[in-house]
């Protein structure tokens, strides 16, 4: 049983913990996060998009307990000054979103953990971008990246359609729920002022670097993959669309074929699944695939243009990705 710590208790580090509580091989010991301890409790207990967890959860004694479990809670700004070697810390899930580069990821290490697994992309170049199912055989270091949600998504289609048809270029369109950069109401942006318009009330066009942080996990598509994103008026729940020029000629049966077939995979059957269902985005929330690929979607021009449209749970399906990396 690996010993884990979870730094930033947000969307993702709250959902990791409910994940890992149903974990046979991972258990979670201790929680930072400089929100107050009575907050971390009632936002683990009640949840928006997921509902109510069933397990009792209270704050007291610089602990949360869980059902007569315990975890500590602290508040500590530094990573670098957390207990980690007291407490034996195996794994640290570094989700605040604040420390993704090698030197700042490092500070766990430093503080006596042995592995840091950071949910989200990093820009450091000695810190591998791991995918389960993609490239796990990779992500034998102490700091790994497993990139962002849509990364998750996406790159596992880039790595079934480029060694089953062959890829020669390819764009993402992802079109993805809002999130905490965004505002709620119209206001000022540090970074894209389209961010700055009201998140619930809006399309947002705007950047998405998953497509280039897919080619850290695929280096074989260098220059050959780029996308954008639109934000939407949804919290959760989002649906990534990929157009490609295919290397061989291919028809639509065909690519739902392969899809359908490496869906039950010994190396993909955790990680996607085909749906031939009218589903919307509220129908895959809480589902635990990176990608649900939508088989009515598929589309073929002239034998070599290809889409696919592949839905995901922004948060959940990465956090299991994540989930199940850490595991491995």
């Amino acid at each position: 049983m690996k010993k884990i710590a979870i730094n930033g208790f947000g969307r993702i580090g709250r959902s990791a913990f409910k994940v890992i509580a149903d974990s046979e091989n991972l258990r979670v010991v201790a929680v930072n996060d400089l929100m107050s301890l009575e907050n971390a409790a009632y936002l683990l207990q009640y949840d928006s998009i997921y509902g109510t967890y069933p397990q009792n959860v209270r704050a007291g004694d610089k602990h949360l307990w869980i059902e007569g479990t315990h975890v500590s809670y602290f508040s500590i700004k530094d990573p670098g000054q957390l207990p980690w070697d007291a407490l034996d810390i195996d794994i640290v899930i570094e989700s605040t979103g604040l420390f993704t580069s090698k030197a700042d990821a490092a500070s766990h290490i430093e503080a006596g953990a042995d592995r840091v697994v950071i949910s989200g992309p990093t820009k450091s170049e000695g810190i591998p971008t791991v995918i389960y199912g993609v490239n796990s055989e990779d992500g034998d270091s102490s700091i790994i990246s497993c990139a962002s949600c849509t990364t998750n998504n996406i790159s596992t289609l880039m790595e079934i359609l480029g060694r089953r048809i062959g890829i020669t270029k390819a764009m993402l369109n992802t079109t993805h729920a809002y999130t905490a950069s965004q505002s709620l109401v119209d206001g000022p942006s540090h970074k894209d002022p389209r961010r700055g318009r009201t998140a619930a009330a809006n399309l947002v066009p705007t950047t998405s670097g998953a497509a280039r942080a897919t080619t850290r996990a695929l280096p074989e598509f260098r220059e050959k993959f780029d996308g954008i994103a639109v934000r939407t008026p949804v919290p959760a729940g989002c649906i990534s669309d990929i157009t490609f020029i295919a290397e061989s000629p291919s028809t639509v049966g065909e690519v739902n074929h392969i899809l359908e077939e490496e869906a039950q995979s010994e190396r993909y059957s955790e990680v996607i699944d085909t749906t031939d269902q009218p589903v919307v985005s509220n129908d895959i929330l809480q589902t635990p695939y990176a990608a649900v690929i939508d088989l009515t979607m598929t589309k073929v021009v002239d034998g070599d243009m290809v889409k696919i449209l592949a839905w995901y749970d922004n948060e959940w399906g990465f956090v299991n990705q994540m989930i199940r990396q850490t595991v491995y």
